[in-house]
């Protein structure tokens, strides 16, 4: 495996609201105990440094807090796709609350430790912002988040940016990670992408980075498989440089945030076993549906939020199961051939339902995958199944689509739409 270099701070920013003064020291302890949670905090002689320290089973956690006015902070905002209020209520912001830390070896675990610390000393915030990742999240992802016992999903925690020359024909994209390195990754990148395609070779990068986060960055210019049919290559972004014509993406294109440990993907050329060319060549596979390898760590955190956001799942699905426009998925994993009763993840293989009906406990679905592994089953089989099986689920609404990341946003607009509108007062 590739050794990566020592990971920067991981700093998580909480904008305060803009009627609200910088919080005092007691205002930061009185905070934390409201939320609960087992943490001290300590302060210098001087002042002017915080040290947060979290008692977990696991032992002690370390973090620095910090509290300034938001003078350098409004390039990520204007980053951020905020919907009209939060956006103007990010912008008006004038104090914020930073979260800093190392992480540890179980890096989403760590990310969430940080992420429950922010919301607790700074329960008000109107948002949040990744200053390794070069993203923005609401204040309500950031308190939804924080209120899950499982950790967000990795791709919480880094961006994949497409930049793209105006002047050239043909539009090619750079497309490349921000907020990889401080997990223990290098940065990924895609060179020499039309921008139809960057939305597959987006989805490739997300896939790929999951994998070299919970198992490790493979050496350079060694074989490594995204999924069935999808062997890949990386190569550091100077050695890439010199077989691709790096335009945007080029030397020219390399500051301090665009330096450092980035990997540049290749597809190996099926007429070579030496030659490499851009993984543009996966698109019609990706656009396909293609089944993308999955750690059984992330498999095993998106069974376990699956489960504890079921409850939210089962009202909606019996509140709108009878409108044709809303659809309601599971995805089991079923034993395969061969491999004892499916109740873990080992041996399973991992299936999407169309639910008929839904209980804490079973679920009356329609297949709608062809297995691979399952010789009895076939796409279109219905029948009852247990919801231990349950790996994930998803809902197709009109204001889209929701999975246990973010349904508590369906359930929160939904409840704002019953609201009445407040009268004018004359």
């Amino acid at each position: 495996m590739y050794r990566v270099a020592r990971r920067p701070l991981s700093k998580l920013v909480a904008l305060l609201p803009a009627a609200e003064p910088p919080p005092t020291f007691e205002e930061l302890e009185h905070n934390l105990s409201r939320a609960c949670l087992p943490v001290s905090l300590r302060q210098n002689a001087s002042g002017s440094r915080i040290r947060a320290l979290l008692q977990e089973p696991s032992g002690v956690r370390r973090f620095d807090v910090e509290v300034n006015a938001t003078e350098f902070l409004p390039k990520y905002v204007e980053l951020a796709r905020f919907r009209g209020g939060d956006f103007d209520a990010a912008l008006a912001s004038q104090f914020f609350l930073s979260v800093s830390c190392t992480l540890g070896h179980d890096v989403l675990d760590s990310l969430h430790a940080q992420l429950r610390l922010l919301a607790a000393l700074a329960p008000d915030a109107v948002a949040m912002l990744d200053l390794n990742a070069f993203h923005a999240k609401t204040g309500d992802w950031m308190r939804d988040a924080a209120s899950a016992c499982v950790p967000p999903a990795p791709t919480s925690f880094f961006s994949v940016h497409s930049v793209f020359d105006r002047g050239r024909k043909g539009r090619e994209t750079w497309l490349h990670t921000h907020g990889l390195h401080r997990m223990g990754s290098i940065e990924l990148e895609i060179i020499g992408v039309r921008g139809r395609e960057a939305p597959a070779l987006a989805e490739l990068i997300n896939n790929v980075a999951r994998f070299f986060i919970d198992c490790g960055v493979p050496l350079p210019n060694s074989r490594f498989h995204a999924g069935n049919g999808l062997p890949l290559v990386w190569l550091p972004w100077e050695a890439a440089l010199q077989q691709v014509d790096g335009s945007p993406g080029g030397a020219a294109d390399r500051d301090a945030d665009h330096g450092g440990e980035r990997g540049i993907l290749f597809a190996p050329a099926k007429d070579s076993s030496e030659r490499l060319e851009t993984p543009r060549c996966y698109v019609p596979m990706i656009e396909a549906d293609p089944i993308f390898y999955m750690s059984s760590a992330e498999t095993e955190r998106m069974q376990r939020l699956a489960r504890e956001r079921l409850p939210s799942f089962l009202a909606l699905q019996s509140r709108y199961a009878k409108n044709r426009k809303w659809d309601f998925h599971v995805k089991l994993g079923l034993a395969t051939d061969g491999d004892g009763d499916g109740h873990t993840c080992g041996g399973a293989e991992h299936l999407w339902f169309d639910v008929h009906g839904a209980t804490a406990k079973s679920v009356d679905g329609t297949l709608l995958n062809q297995p691979f592994r399952i010789a009895s089953l076939r796409q279109g089989h219905r029948g009852t199944f247990d919801l231990r099986l349950l790996t994930d689920w998803a809902i197709e609404s009109p204001r889209g689509r929701y999975t246990p990341e973010s349904v508590l946003q369906l359930e929160r607009g939904l409840t704002n739409d019953r609201v009445p509108a407040r009268p004018l007062l004359h």
